[in-house]
């Protein structure tokens, strides 16, 4: 019974220890008992050979001289991403027997171009849902409800961005009338949300007039109280007003040293602060 190399799929004869052709040692345990071994099936070998075939034809990405990548860096194709898909795809192909090692470069260079035209068809498909945005936006429909809603355009590009998230890196299926009344959702949306904030705006406003005026009206009545001398500012002009000098301790001596400080009080129990008014200020 021949037996065969499980490396390169050479014939062996029944002395040989070494592959003639590629050197691997051969494992005789199966020719002794003149039994193929499982590697040596001839089904198996040549789905070897046909996966080391896509090996060297997939090559390395950092090889100088690797034809698969100089292919996909010409049609414009994402090298790890199609190497994977393309491995994935003639492996499952060989392992299922549907080509050989003599079909794998051709079925390669198939599948190149099937990446390349699903890439172009891809690339189609966003151009043209990029034009029908830009035109529905254009449109007097939506353009006129632009305008009746108040939205800059600051706004409008940030509607036209989502509707490239959705339509195109969400891969969304939105018809033209769909598109409409998102666009018009999202112009309401935002008119709304404008009103509110105004409203907002408006009420911040009306709430520090309303305490301006309320100082206003007490910094008059505080006015006429000191005019009529019913009241004053906190400090020494009031007879109330005192102060006191601490040492170092805290304790209340009869005059400042150099390790103390000096504090000062109200006689009515107030705190005293220089320039504050004060109801109850008396000459």
């Amino acid at each position: 019974m021949a037996n065969f190399c499980t490396n390169c799929g050479s014939k062996l004869r029944k002395d040989d220890n070494f592959c003639s052709n590629c050197g691997t040692r051969i494992d005789k345990s199966y020719m002794e008992k003149n039994i193929p071994s499982p590697n040596q099936n001839p089904d198996n070998i040549e789905k070897r050979k046909a996966k080391q075939k896509l090996n060297t034809i997939l090559g390395r990405a950092l090889s100088f001289d690797n034809a698969f990548k100089k292919t996909l860096d010409y049609y414009g194709l994402d090298y790890g991403k199609t190497k994977k898909a393309i491995r994935r795809q003639v492996e499952k192909e060989i392992d299922s027997g549907q080509i050989t090692s003599g079909g794998v470069e051709y079925r390669v260079n198939q599948l190149i171009l099937e990446c390349k035209n699903k890439m172009d068809k891809e690339k189609e498909e966003k151009r043209k849902k990029l034009k029908m945005i830009d035109e529905l936006l254009e449109s007097e429909e939506i353009k006129s409800e632009i305008r009746k809603n108040n939205i800059g355009q600051k706004y409008v590009t940030s509607i036209k961005d989502n509707l490239k998230n959705k339509l195109i890196d969400r891969k969304e299926n939105m018809d033209e009338d769909e598109i409409k009344y998102f666009i018009k959702t999202e112009l309401k949306k935002e008119r709304e949300a404008q009103e509110k904030r105004m409203r907002e705006e408006q009420e911040r406003a009306r709430k520090l007039e309303e305490e301006a005026r309320i100082r206003k009206e007490q910094e008059i009545v505080r006015e006429k109280m000191i005019a009529n001398g019913e009241a004053g500012y906190c400090g020494f002009g009031c007879r109330h007003f005192y102060e006191e000098f601490l040492d170092e301790h805290g304790g209340i001596v009869g005059d400042f040293d150099s390790g103390g400080m000096v504090d000062y009080y109200c006689s009515l129990g107030h705190s005293a602060f220089h320039g504050k008014f004060c109801e109850y200020y008396e000459n």
